[in-house]
């Protein structure tokens, strides 16, 4: 079913010869064999190749191995293939350990006792094959998605009736739909219920065209949009920054303090948005609705518009 790399340190050989042949009960296939003999070529010139063809990494960790600086670099390969196109899966597994290693501590792990006869439990292979399933099932539905939301709106929560405004806006100018805009705050254009939020928007502002970021006076206290700012600017993705309820140039967020913002509470900074997402995203303007795009962007800066301009 799945293709797995076992990274174990080699005083546990019996443990992932245990293992491994669980999982092949399971129908899962390891990509290197914790019996397998490779003649003239060496682990450091192999392991790369073999971790790429993967599509699980299940990592022993015991007492003897929590420090073996292989499974380390092993560990590495995978949380780097897990943010690529590969997305191979990393699922750490923790025997007789009460806490986990210091470089696991951010990683979903799997415990588990040694049975009495030093055996791996079989619950545990349970639990690593469902989560190996799991894994080989998001990975297909996604694949399958025909597109992902082009513009992604990165707000505060306290910001959504701007959110909501500056939505329908899009909605009305161009010729798009709910699945074409995220924006977690608002119906009908948040997260699926059931979704992972963290990675699901990691990848959804991979894949957006554009990310919007409303910036109000407060907004330097959200991670989530300083996250989402940043990330966007590391994959080089159109980014603009858009100043609400009073925000100054000065709370722009350093990755993109150089981006010329625009001012929501202005009629002309709205309809220049519209024009710059059009040339840059090859959107198509809806024809026939001027009037319901003036009173769109009359709402949007009724809601962005301090208290004191």
């Amino acid at each position: 079913m799945a293709r797995i790399f076992l990274a174990y340190d080699s005083s546990d050989r019996d443990l992932a010869r245990d293992l491994e042949q669980g999982l092949q009960k399971k129908q899962h296939q390891s990509v290197w064999g914790v019996d397998e003999l490779i003649a003239g070529r060496g682990w450091g010139e192999l392991m790369p190749h073999r971790v790429a063809e993967a599509d699980a990494m299940v990592v022993l960790i015991t007492e003897q191995s929590r420090q073996s600086a292989s499974v380390w670099c092993e560990i590495g390969a995978a949380r780097a293939l897990a943010m690529g196109p590969r997305r191979i899966a990393l699922l750490p597994v923790i025997l007789g350990l009460n806490q986990a290693p210091s470089y696991l501590q951010d990683i979903l792990v799997l415990w588990g006792k040694q049975e009495p006869d030093g055996r791996v439990p079989a619950t545990l292979i349970e639990e690593i094959d469902r989560a190996i399933v799991a894994h080989l099932e998001t990975l297909r539905k996604e694949a399958a998605r025909s597109s992902w939301p082009q513009i992604f709106i990165s707000h505060r929560h306290n910001d959504h009736q701007v959110a909501e405004a500056l939505a329908e806006t899009l909605s009305v100018a161009f010729e798009i739909g709910p699945d074409d805009i995220r924006c977690t705050s608002v119906q009908p254009y948040r997260l699926p219920f059931g979704r992972n939020t963290g990675e699901r928007l990691r990848e959804e502002i991979r894949q957006a065209k554009a990310v919007l970021g409303l910036l109000a006076p407060d907004t330097k206290d959200s991670t989530y949009v300083m996250f989402e700012l940043g990330a966007a600017w590391a994959e080089q993705i159109y980014t603009c920054p858009l100043l609400s309820r009073g925000a100054l140039y000065t709370d722009i967020p350093g990755p993109i303090h150089d981006l010329a913002p625009a001012r929501l509470w202005e009629v002309s900074d709205n309809h220049q948005l519209l024009q710059n997402l059009r040339a840059e995203l090859n959107l198509k303007r809806r024809t026939g609705n001027d009037g319901q795009v003036s009173n769109k962007i009359a709402a949007l800066v009724a809601a962005a518009t301090p208290s004191k301009v």
